[in-house]
């Protein structure tokens, strides 16, 4: 039954831009029909360009704390490793009342960026020093009450981290608040579960931190069950050259070479970074079905290196944007820079762009596409059927007055950024009006608070 209708000055379906469109949506907030407006129907109220709302596909949200904290200069020995241990420094610190505030405040942004749904990497599931909590997924928990207060639709992903290395069988002193053995990890999946249970908009999925971080049949293990048959299961692999000289040493293969040979990978995988692949194992992961998960903004920060998107849509690979670190939230800036990578190594412009179509249609419906394969949920695209995550950029704004279809996109994309965003509805609820969203001021103000404790 058609519980709503949205009318827009144009919107972008699976089969091209529609205008002076109505979006119907029911009463479960799923997409019950698009259409063109007839002749003589009353255009008013029409809204704005209306796209499919993207999918943020990792993110680390109790690491936004650092926005800005870890950019003085360390000397030639500044690397990943050593913003590591300033993360693990703020690991040490975090609260379940700190995380959901400052998880709550983070998705807020998120939205009004024109994320609607989010995959947490979620890591941190013990008290400091590796003491359990009563309840193992009390940590869980403060970020699924905080999606439960911004609106944003979530795929929970608890980390299983076993050790610290490919040689270790334990974990580091400050990596205590992540460990858990196979069992531990399948207790704490099954309490996520539980939490879920009634929330409609929320999933579960598998999340082995990396290689080096657990072993084999430890993962295995895990991948066995009958419980995460048929799940999300994301990975961080090849970030590092380090980690895939390591992973070389001891294992005998590169990480992504190794991982194919070992699991049967499919399109319910995500691998995260991906960064250092040799051409012959990009292409075997492409032809796998996995998900590409790119987080250029991080990516850059931390000097992981660039990733190979030419090749990789040229070989027909999945791929979708994460703001991983949550050092800048925002989808223009992830896929601008996605875009601008591949420009500086290429000396071409419009490098990712599909023959006849332009940049920022090729990027945006193939990032929100390969975010809800990522993310299991039924989003990334208007259409019958799918749950009514959308976006409204304004057509008032100064770059996009008069301006229409794939112009719309490549001018948010490249020429703007979240100020663009005027409106984002998850579920076909509304969560972001006139560009900010409808409990800013009281979610803030509890982030605020969390994060000054923090410091």
């Amino acid at each position: 039954m058609i519980d709503r209708e949205i009318l827009c000055e144009s919107v972008l379906t699976p089969g091209g831009w529609i205008d002076h469109a109505r979006i119907c949506i029911d009463e479960a907030g799923f997409i019950a029909g698009v259409s063109a407006l007839r002749d003589g129907e009353s255009k008013a109220g029409l809204r704005g360009h209306v796209v499919p709302g993207m999918p943020n596909l990792h993110s680390h949200a109790f690491q936004r704390q650092m926005a800005g904290l870890t950019e003085a200069g360390g000397g030639k020995a500044d690397s990943f490793w050593t913003w590591r241990e300033a993360m693990y420094g703020l690991a040490d610190r975090m609260t379940p009342e700190a995380l959901q505030a400052i998880a709550a405040l983070l998705q807020v942004e998120m939205l009004e960026a024109g994320y609607t749904a989010c995959a947490e990497f979620h890591y941190l599931h013990h008290r400091a020093g590796g003491q359990p909590f009563d309840n193992p997924a009390e940590m869980s928990n403060a970020l699924i009450e905080a999606a439960d207060r911004s609106g944003m639709a979530l795929t929970l992903l608890p980390v299983l981290y076993c050790r610290s290395g490919f040689t270790s069988d334990t974990v580091s002193a400050r990596q205590q608040r992540f460990q858990n053995s196979p069992e531990q990890f399948m207790r704490l999946f099954s309490a996520c579960g539980e939490l879920i249970r009634n929330r409609p908009l929320h999933q579960l999925g598998i999340a082995p931190h990396s290689l080096r971080a657990v072993a084999r049949d430890q993962l295995q293990m895990v991948l066995d069950t009958p419980e995460a048959q048929g799940l999300p299961v994301h990975i961080h692999i090849a970030e590092q050259t380090a980690e895939v000289e390591e992973c070389l040493s001891v294992l005998g293969a590169r990480p992504v070479n190794w991982l194919l040979d070992h699991f049967a990978i499919n399109s319910h995988w995500c691998l995260v970074h991906a960064t250092h692949l040799e051409r012959t194992e990009l292409d075997r992961a492409a032809a796998s079905g996995a998900t590409a998960g790119l987080c250029p903004t991080t990516e850059a920060d931390l000097a992981d290196g660039f990733f190979e998107a030419g090749r990789w849509l040229e070989k027909g690979g999945s791929f979708g944007i994460g703001s991983d670190s949550n050092l800048r939230v925002s989808v223009a800036e992830e896929l601008r820079l996605l875009e601008f990578g591949c420009r500086l190594r290429t000396h071409r412009r419009n490098v990712l762009a599909r023959n006849g179509e332009s940049c920022g249609r090729t990027l945006y419906q193939g990032a929100a596409l390969g975010g809800a394969r990522a993310l299991g949920q039924p989003t990334g695209r208007i259409e019958a059927g799918c749950r009514a995550d959308l976006v409204e950029l304004d057509a008032h704004h100064p770059l996009l007055d008069g301006r229409r279809h794939d112009a719309v996109l490549d001018s948010w994309l490249f020429a703007g950024g979240s100020a663009m965003v005027r409106s984002a509805w998850v579920a076909g609820t509304l969560c972001v009006s006139e560009g900010r969203h409808k409990n800013r001021d009281r979610i803030e103000a509890s982030g605020r608070q969390a994060m000054r404790g923090l410091l």
